[in-house]
């Protein structure tokens, strides 16, 4: 079963193609989030409430967030998260105000997860972007790597992906060195080139986190 938690602003647009591009279906539920409750996100609510339960049989919840106590209101939204830790996440960023974004986003860092697809649709709904997972779990893979193997990542990084070199450079066994890529690998900041002889490059992620 899978959750879409989905900003609501004035316009109920990106609500409605985010609900139509995942689907939706017996069992699911759609959260929409909300900075303030006026007239217009009512209309768009009504809107969207009137069209899902037409079409799906579906529970849709709204939930208000005062973003103006901004920590309280990250601390809302992580208990949400949290509700649904054993679902199947689809964050829709797309509609509201821009710190209700701010808000979510703060959430995510602080509760990470590895079931969540965040994304958001162009204002000019041009296109979409997906943020890719591996970002929202920077934080939580930055503490689990010890001060030598962002040493290794760093080099890595650099071009020096060879197991041999680094264990020059570094002055430590090979066997050391292999059992810190192996981690690293693990955590998705080297991928294998070469197995004999071992030779790995950074990836995307490796490289931000290695400047």
């Amino acid at each position: 079963m899978k959750v879409l938690i989905l900003t609501l602003g004035f316009d109920e647009k990106f609500c409605y193609r985010a609900i139509l591009r995942h689907g939706i279906s017996e069992g699911d539920k759609i959260i929409l989030i909300t900075a303030g409750l006026v007239d217009k996100v009512k209309k768009a609510y009504e809107w969207i409430k009137s069209f899902v339960e037409r079409s799906y049989n579906v529970e849709v919840r709204l939930m208000e967030v005062n973003v103006r106590d901004f920590l309280k209101a990250i601390r809302k939204m992580t208990n949400l998260l949290e509700e649904f830790r054993n679902y199947d996440l689809i964050i829709n960023l797309s509609g509201g105000m821009r710190a209700l974004l701010m808000v979510t986003l703060f959430a995510l860092l602080l509760k990470p997860m590895k079931n969540v697809r965040l994304e958001i649709e162009l204002e000019d709904s041009s296109g979409l972007i997906e943020v890719p997972q591996a970002l929202l779990l920077l934080p939580e893979i930055r503490s689990n790597i010890s001060d030598e193997r962002m040493e290794i990542l760093r080099l890595i990084a650099q071009g020096l992906g060879d197991v041999k070199s680094l264990a020059e450079r570094l002055k430590r066994d090979e066997s050391t060195i292999r059992r810190h890529i192996s981690a690293l690998e693990e955590l998705g900041l080297v991928t294998i080139e070469k197995r004999k002889p071992l030779k790995v490059k950074a990836t995307e992620l490796a490289d931000l986190l290695a400047r």
